[in-house]
Parts: C-alpha cells; structure tokens; sequence
C-alpha cells in the first residue's frame, strides 16, 4: 500500500511539474538561487528590452547613429510580430532575423541597406548576450549579402564654382567646410562658432560619426578623436563675412543644423536641390522600388571625396590625407581618392627606363 501511494504521489507530481508555467519555474529556480547566494536571473522580453537599449544609445551615440538604430530596431519589433516582441528575448532565432533582413529587400531597400540593418542587429544583440539574457547572437549566423559597393563620383571645379554661385549663403558655408576640410553633412551644417580661431586660423571639432554624443572642442590640448584642421584663406574669408554670435555654441548654419540629413525634406534632397538649380547632375545607380532609394553617383559626400582625391593629385601623402579628413582605416580612405591620370603619369616617370 506505501508503496502504491508513493507511485500516485510520484505521477501526480511529474504532472504538476509539466504544468508549471515558464514563469514559476523561473521563480522556483530563483529561489533557490537566492539560497545558495546567486543573484537571480534576469528575463527580459523583446520590446522592453529595445526600449532600454534605445535609452542608453541616445546618450553614447550621434544623433545620426540614433536615429538609425531607432529606425532598424524598431522595424525590426513590428516585423517579428507580437508573439516574439512580449516573449523572452531569448526565444528570437536567426531565423527571425534572416526573415526581418530579406522583408527589407523585397520592400524595395537595396541590400546594402538590409547588411545596415543586419549589422545594427548584431550590435543590439550583442549587448543583450555581453548582459547575459541571451547565450547566442541569433544575428550572428545570418550571412551579410555580397554586394559590389555603388562609387561615388568627385566634382570638377567647373561643377564646384556653380553650385557655390547657386547656393544659399548657408550651403555655401557647408560647401566651403565640405570642400576646404573635408567634412562630413551633418559635421558641416553643426559646427559651432567654438570651433573656429581666426587668431590660429583653424578648425577644431569632433566628428559625430565617431564621437557619439556632442563634444565641445579643446583648445588647450591635442585630444583622441578631435580633429585639428587648417583654416584656409577662401574659407577664412568667407567665414568672417557672416554674422556672428555671442553664443560660442550657435550653429555657423543655424538653420540647416535644425533639419535632419533623409527624407524628401532633408539635406540631402535640399543639397541635390541646389546641384540642380547648378545645372550638375551625376548618374544614378539601378533604380529601386518599394521604399528603396536610388542612388546617385554625386552629391554632398561627394564633397568630401574631392577633398581628399584634390589632395592626392596634390602628392599629399597619404597618412597626412588621412589625419585631416579623420579616416583611421586604409582600406576607407582608398574609397575616397580618385587619382586623375596627370598624377598616374607623374608618378609612372619616377620609374628608370630600362634602356638607359
């Protein structure tokens, strides 16, 4: 009879421990945990969790960087449904992830823009697994798309001097900045009246694509990251021909610093506005549908690819190049220079014929 009574107890108990929810096993175990003087374990869903990371990336990252993981990560919840957005994130696989990279494609994005979104991912999940809430990176196994990178193009100087005599004084402040300096869009239209010494005639700031959150610069010291740029005469000049400010923090392109880089509205449309009024058009990548852009060979960017390719047709060596345009890869900066045949060939008669 014990015996009998020991097997029904024995069932009925293997029952109730089927039924137990994801929830109160997880507060079994930490309790026992909590015996053993271990801390408990941390559960923590999808949403919420984006929602903290999002928190913490707003105070480390450019606000350019944001608003692109903002974008990715959000679209990323919707995508993977109610079910996976309140469950546990450890339950998301790399086969949501892989789901979410090829949507952005069928959508019409190019699938440049789906590796972003997959490499944003990464980033997201990783800080998850460093957290330890997740064992796995499910964005790891999920391959990027081999792709062959579109070029930009360079701007001659017949293009450069129209589209300055069609600019507004604003955008040919950020043109001269982009062209003289080599600065990137939203570098250009945010530098502040602090970063500017007419007495050292120079530049001082720290790019946001590097630097995160807003720095201001030093000019005491010679500190990582900041860049330290020359000040060059035509830029100079028209710098001093603009109206001042008594605040240091102001904006050289008050209102172009108020608006965003993307959309219909953004700078970048706005700068493709002003090459057209120029008469400047480049050629345009294969067209996309759906939310896809298409992409064109010239614009802003290409500002800072002809100051960089302006200076190695110059023979300005190339470590030189690279400390004032603020590339630490080589591999990048090569992606910049466009070297014309004057300065192939003048390079090609340094070699001794072997006739003589």
């Amino acid at each position: 009879m014990e015996d009998a009574t020991w097997k029904r107890d024995s069932t009925t108990h293997r029952k109730t421990a089927r039924l137990l929810s994801e929830d109160q096993a997880r507060k079994i175990l930490d309790e026992v945990r909590a015996l053993s003087g271990e801390s408990a374990i941390r559960v923590c869903n999808l949403t919420d969790y984006v929602k903290e990371w999002l928190a913490s990336k707003q105070t480390t990252t450019s606000n350019a960087t944001f608003v692109r993981y903002s974008g990715v990560v959000n679209a990323f919840v919707a995508h993977a449904g109610q079910r996976a957005a309140r469950g546990s994130i450890e339950t998301i696989t790399a086969g949501d992830v892989k789901a979410f990279r090829d949507f952005q494609v069928r959508e019409g994005k190019s699938q440049t823009t789906a590796n972003l979104a997959l490499k944003t991912l990464r980033i997201l999940f990783n800080d998850a697994r460093r957290e330890g809430l997740i064992s796995v990176n499910p964005a790891e196994g999920v391959k990027i798309f081999d792709v062959e990178k579109e070029a930009r193009d360079v701007f001659t100087h017949d293009q450069l001097r129209a589209i300055v005599s069609a600019a507004s004084p604003e955008w040919k402040t950020a043109i001269l900045l982009a062209y003289n300096g080599g600065l990137r869009l939203g570098d250009a239209v945010s530098l502040a009246w602090e970063s500017i010494s007419f007495d050292r005639h120079e530049i001082r700031f720290f790019p946001q694509k590097t630097a995160g959150a807003r720095r201001h610069p030093d000019w005491k010291k010679h500190l990582p990251g900041q860049l330290e740029i020359p000040m060059m005469p035509e830029l100079e000049a028209h710098l001093l021909s603009l109206p001042s400010s008594d605040d240091p923090a102001a904006a050289l392109c008050p209102t172009l610093s108020t608006k965003s880089t993307g959309g219909n509205h953004g700078l970048s449309s706005m700068f493709q506005r002003v090459m057209d009024k120029a008469g400047v058009h480049g050629d345009r990548g294969v067209e996309k549908s759906g939310k896809g852009r298409q992409f064109k060979t010239l614009g802003f960017h290409s500002l800072r690819h002809t100051f960089v390719s302006e200076l190695a047709n110059a023979d300005v060596p190339a470590d030189v190049r690279r400390q004032i345009s603020g590339h630490s890869d080589e591999k990048i900066h090569e992606r910049y220079t466009h070297l014309d045949l004057a300065s192939k060939r003048r390079a090609l008669t340094k070699l001794r014929p072997l006739s003589a």
